[in-house]
């Protein structure tokens, strides 16, 4: 079978640019069969209905620039005309009854019909905002946490003793800290349960707001902390994010609950038959099993379900192969899944037509817009492609004219310096620019802030994209050359010596590094303006 998938690359932007015309006021339209239209193409009406929902989508390209609301609309009414004659011209070529063609609009259809099936069971279904409130909480949630490591459990159990005795936590910090037998005791920060360790996390969670922790055993050693606060910081992406996870595991119980009544409902299953069925064995064999008619599981009102049709759809999911799925014994665990997927799929579709949605405007619209949309890029593919040509002459001259497009960007490697005060990294600067060595300065300017201490940013001198850094940085070494010192002042957080070690100005690919690229960039020029000059000349011999 042909695969026409890989046409869509070139589809959106096809139906995107194809023309101008002259916009259609919606005022007073004519209605044909009920329905408000807007243009008609050799009769065949494209409706308001169609010019909205494309509408809606254009949030980018016609959307932007300068050209007024008018010209817009033109753009998208010429460009669905367009469409709606090449897609006319594609039927007459008899491109829709192509085999490959039918079977992928097929395979739409069946899922499209479930999916709108199992839409309308969840509507209305809507997540318990209490619920939403709660989990939100405990996700927005923030510890501040002022904790010791110990290396020993020993040391860690004496400072233990000693808040059981009484003594305050600070004190007892304090001391171990003066003592040199525990690291840390830096005021505490407010972190998420994913910035804890999962034992802190545990432990924290049960205590109160002024607890301390008694010794927890981490990975490096041993730990007591303490709970100085607890904060909830409004979040409103977080929210919704709680609430979209709610609505779909809602949604996924409601779907899970209403096929179990459809199967209990419609089927039956054959359990020692099915129990029996042994595709590893070398006696049974999948392919024997392919030609069982026996009944696995039956569909009132339907066909049932065989051995061989399990066997066949079972083969079709094994994509490395039958015999590499018996040796890893992986068909037996299978075909429970299997059936439960066959049978899903079938009752779905039967409820879905007893209750009519195959006839829902809905349903038969999604139909309608993926066939035209298979139809469209079978024709650009057979009456469109084969005549477009690329020639190197013409990559090469694109090349030429547009460098800029195809360069490495300017790098520059730096190295930093972090100080706490204005006045400290300045004075770092103009010791540099009287020629104080780098490294020298690094190991004794005074005011320095610790590398490690959080939110600090480290140069180390590695190759860094200039247009990538922050703007703030980006300002900061704009016109700057290598060897310059700069300074990037951050008053809300630390002040940073910037030393540009190295500038690598922006520099052109090579040819044959970027010739697939532009080959492609042209190609898919080409067959836009193929295409519009196409719906141009079918235009001149159709009534619009």
């Amino acid at each position: 079978m042909r695969d026409y998938s890989w046409v869509s690359r070139v589809l959106a932007v096809i139906l995107f640019f194809i023309g101008t015309t002259g916009f259609v006021s919606d005022k007073d339209l004519p209605t044909i069969k009920g329905k408000k239209t807007v243009a008609t193409v050799n009769d065949e009406p494209i409706t308001l209905d169609e010019f909205n929902q494309e509408l809606a989508t254009l949030h980018q390209g016609i959307g932007e620039g300068q050209k007024s609301e008018k010209e817009k609309l033109s753009e998208l009414l010429k460009r669905l005309i367009n469409t709606r004659l090449i897609i006319q011209e594609a039927r007459r070529m008899g491109l829709d009854e192509l085999k490959e063609l039918k079977e992928r609009a097929d395979v739409f259809a069946r899922q499209t019909l479930r999916d709108e099936l199992l839409e309308r069971q969840v509507k209305n279904i809507k997540p318990d905002e209490k619920e939403v409130e709660i989990l939100y909480r405990e996700a927005i949630k923030e510890w501040k946490i002022k904790s010791i490591l110990f290396e020993k459990e020993e040391d860690a159990k004496a400072m233990e003793d000693a808040l059981n005795g009484g003594k305050g936590f600070d004190e007892t910090l304090e001391k171990s800290l003066s003592d040199k037998k525990g690291k840390g005791g830096e005021e505490g920060n407010y972190l998420k349960e994913k910035d804890l360790l999962p034992e802190i996390a545990e432990a924290v969670s049960k205590m109160k707001i002024g607890s301390t922790s008694a010794v927890v055993k981490i990975k490096t050693g041993f730990v007591i902390f303490k709970l100085e606060d607890v904060r909830f910081p409004e979040n409103p992406t977080v929210k919704e994010q709680v609430r979209m996870e709610l609505l779909r595991k809602k949604q996924k119980e409601v779907f899970s609950t209403y096929e179990k009544a459809l199967k209990a409902k419609f089927v039956k299953v054959n359990d020692p038959l099915l129990k029996s069925i042994d595709f590893e064995s070398k006696e049974q064999g999948i392919e024997k099993l392919l030609r069982d008619k026996r009944a696995v599981a039956e569909i009132k009102g339907e066909k049932p379900i065989t051995v061989g049709e399990l066997a066949e759809y079972m083969k079709r999911q094994l994509y490395h192969g039958v015999e590499r799925a018996i040796e890893a014994k992986r068909l037996n665990k299978r075909k429970d899944q299997i059936l439960e997927e066959m049978l899903e799929k079938r009752i779905l579709r039967k409820e879905a037509l007893r209750l009519g949605v195959d006839k829902t405007e809905g349903y038969k619209n999604k139909v309608k817009e993926y066939e035209n949309s298979l139809i469209f890029g079978a024709f650009v593919q057979k009456a469109v492609m084969p005549d477009v040509k690329l020639n190197e002459e013409e990559l090469k001259a694109y090349y030429d004219q547009h460098m800029k497009e195809y360069s490495y960007p300017e790098m520059m490697r730096i190295k930093s310096l972090a100080f706490s005060k204005r006045e400290d990294a300045e004075k770092a600067i103009v010791n540099l620019r009287q020629g104080t060595d780098f490294l020298w300065l690094g190991a004794n300017a005074e005011g320095q802030v610790d590398k490690n201490t959080k939110g600090v940013l480290n140069f180390e001198g590695n190759l860094l994209t200039t247009k990538n850094l922050p703007e703030n940085m980006q300002k900061a070494v704009s016109g700057a050359k290598s060897g310059d010192f700069r300074l990037l002042a951050n008053p809300e957080n630390y002040f940073y010596v910037l030393f540009i070690q190295e500038i690598i100005p922006p520099r052109p690919q090579p040819y044959p590094e970027v010739r697939e690229q532009i080959a492609k960039k042209i190609y898919g020029e080409k067959i836009v303006r193929a295409v519009e000059e196409y719906a141009d000349k079918l235009r001149a011999v159709s009534e619009v």
